[in-house]
């Protein structure tokens, strides 16, 4: 005659402690490699002149903006900017514009964001966000970091 294991759960116990057995390998074989930080290696950024040509740009990578008033990193999150400020002068404020046009010539379709008030505390770590303007029927060729209007 043949006996079965008898465990002391019901199916909610066995199926509760699977999951808890799943829940803590996960992380082991999710995430087998460290995340990046473009903090954490800030060397890996290609240098760009100011204004930028977006539409010389290589795909997927992080570019470093030199100035003498700020350093900062960016790099394209779909049509999103996602960046960080390795250096500042909190004297002057930080703007960027969304330029219509390569050279960044004046335009009334260009877009005008503050990245950091002057004065104001850092940012969190320095990083920051520019969302892409919502609902706009053209893309912008050039950005134009600068503190000024």
């Amino acid at each position: 005659m043949k006996q079965h294991l008898v465990l002391p759960f019901n199916h909610a116990g066995r199926l509760a402690i699977l999951i808890l057995i799943w829940h803590l390998a996960w992380p082991l074989y999710a995430f087998p490699f460290e995340p990046v930080s473009i903090k954490k290696f800030p060397q890996k950024a290609i240098p760009v002149t100011n204004p930028v040509d977006l539409t010389v740009l290589p795909l997927r990578e992080t570019f470093q903006i030199n100035h003498r008033r700020y350093v900062l990193q960016f790099f394209f999150s779909g049509p999103n900017i996602l960046g960080i400020i390795l250096k500042r002068d909190l004297r002057f404020p930080i703007h960027l514009r969304w330029c219509f046009f390569r050279d960044c010539t004046e335009s009334p379709f260009d877009y005008n964001v503050m990245i950091a008030d002057s004065y104001a505390p850092p940012l969190e770590d320095g990083v920051f966000e520019i969302r892409f303007p919502p609902q706009l029927k053209y893309h912008f060729q050039g950005l134009h970091f600068s503190t000024g209007r």
